[in-house]
C-alpha cells in the first residue's frame, strides 16, 4: 500500500486504548524489551503498565498519532515540551522501573532509563518516544506514514528529530527517512540502541 495512502492522524480519545494495546504488541518481541523483561507472560503484564504510562503523559501534549486503521501509533514530544515536569519525574521513572516486576528486572529497567536520559539531546527536537506497527501489519507503509505526519512538519518549521532505535532493522527504516545514527548506546550485556537525529531538510 502507497505511504500517501495510509491514514495517518492525531489519535482521538476513542482511540487511546487501541494506542496503548498496538506498542504492546509491537514491543512485545522488541529485543530490548526483552532483554528488561525475559519472560513472555511478565513483559505482557509490564508492557500494559508501561505503555498505558507513556501514552497518558504523551496525550495531553497532543502529539499522539495512529495510523493504518489502528495497526501503528506514534508517541512524540514537541520541541520545547517536556514528558513530565520536573516535579513528575521522579514519581514516573519510580513507575516505569516498578512495571519491569522483579528486582532484577527493575535494575535493568532503570540502569536503562539513567543512560538515555543521560544522551538525551539539549537542543529543541521532536522527539519521537515510541512508533510500533502490530506485527501482523507490519511491511505496509505505516511507520512511514507515521513519521511523515510529523517530519514534513519539522521540515516546515526547520526543526530537527531525534529517537532511539532499538533494532537495525528499524534503524533503517528511520534512515530511509533522513536520520542519522548518533551513537550506538548500551548497558551492561543489553543489546545496543541507536541514538539518531535528522536535521531539517534545509540544513542537510
Amino acid at each position: 500500500m502507497a505511504q500517501d495512502m495510509i491514514d495517518a492522524h492525531h489519535a482521538r480519545e476513542d482511540e487511546r486504548t487501541q494506542v496503548v494495546t498496538t506498542l504492546c504488541r509491537a514491543f512485545f518481541e522488541d529485543r530490548i524489551y526483552r532483554w528488561i523483561v525475559p519472560d513472555d507472560d511478565e513483559r505482557r503484564r509490564s508492557a500494559a503498565i508501561f505503555y498505558s504510562r507513556f501514552v497518558e503523559k504523551c496525550w495531553p501534549l497532543g502529539e499522539v498519532y495512529a495510523g493504518g486503521a489502528g495497526a501503528g501509533a506514534a508517541l512524540w514530544v514537541p520541541p520545547g515540551e517536556q514528558l513530565v515536569g520536573e516535579g513528575e519525574a521522579e514519581a514516573f521513572g519510580r513507575e516505569l522501573v516498578e512495571s519491569a516486576g522483579d528486582d532484577a528486572g527493575s535494575a535493568r529497567m532503570a540502569e536503562l532509563q539513567n543512560m538515555l536520559d543521560e544522551h538525551h539531546p539539549t537542543e529543541p527536537c521532536w522527539h519521537l518516544t515510541f512508533m510500533g506497527v502490530d506485527p501482523s501489519a507490519q511491511g505496509q507503509g505505516i511507520g512511514s506514514a507515521l513519521l511523515a505526519a510529523v517530519l514534513t512538519r519539522a521540515d516546515r518549521d526547520d526543526t530537527s528529530a531525534y529517537l532511539e532505535a532499538s533494532c537495525p532493522e528499524n534503524r533503517r527504516l528511520y534512515e530511509r527517512h533522513g536520520f542519522l545514527t548518533m551513537r550506538e548506546l548500551t548497558v551492561s550485556d543489553c543489546p545496543s540502541i541507536y541514538a539518531m537525529w535528522r536535521a531539517p531538510k534545509g540544513r542537510r
